[in-house]
């Protein structure tokens, strides 16, 4: 167990990631439908940046607890990215606390123009991060994943 009790070191396989990585491709194939409503997109597109956010983790053998899940997970996101990547964490973190708005506070909070935004900017993630797999993490690379795409179909 590592020092912060909501953060346990466990070993990761390559299943997991792959079965992580399958949520990621289904959850953003949903936020890229149009005739949703901007909140359900927000909502799929910010679960995609959770999903990737723990991919990362597991890659770096750490899960987070359950207490403060989604809070914690971008900013051991932040603190483990390299400098140059950190700015996903922050604007995952933004999409955090707006998505908690929409969920618990106040519907149509999101515009079509925080959507595409929070879309791209997972997408770009979703990129980096099948690269970083693909040749730092080559043992958990899932089939179909090669330099920054999956050619797998979400089912």
């Amino acid at each position: 167990m590592l020092k912060d009790d909501g953060l346990h070191h466990e070993p990761t396989s390559r299943e997991e990631i792959a079965s992580l990585l399958r949520l990621v491709e289904r959850d953003l194939a949903q936020a890229d439908i149009r005739s949703l409503y901007p909140d359900g997109r927000f909502a799929f597109a910010y679960n995609a940046a959770l999903q990737l956010a723990t991919v990362f983790l597991r890659l770096q053998q750490i899960r987070i607890g359950a207490q403060s899940h989604h809070a914690r997970t971008f900013r051991e996101l932040k603190r483990l990215l390299p400098p140059e990547q950190r700015r996903f964490a922050l604007d995952f973190e933004r999409a955090r606390r707006k998505r908690n708005t929409l969920m618990y506070e106040q519907a149509g909070a999101i515009s079509n123009r925080e959507v595409q935004e929070l879309i791209a900017e997972v997408k770009e993630f979703h990129g980096w991060l099948l690269r970083e797999i693909s040749t730092r993490f080559k043992e958990f690379s899932p089939d179909g994943v090669e330099g920054g795409r999956s050619d797998e179909k979400p089912s």
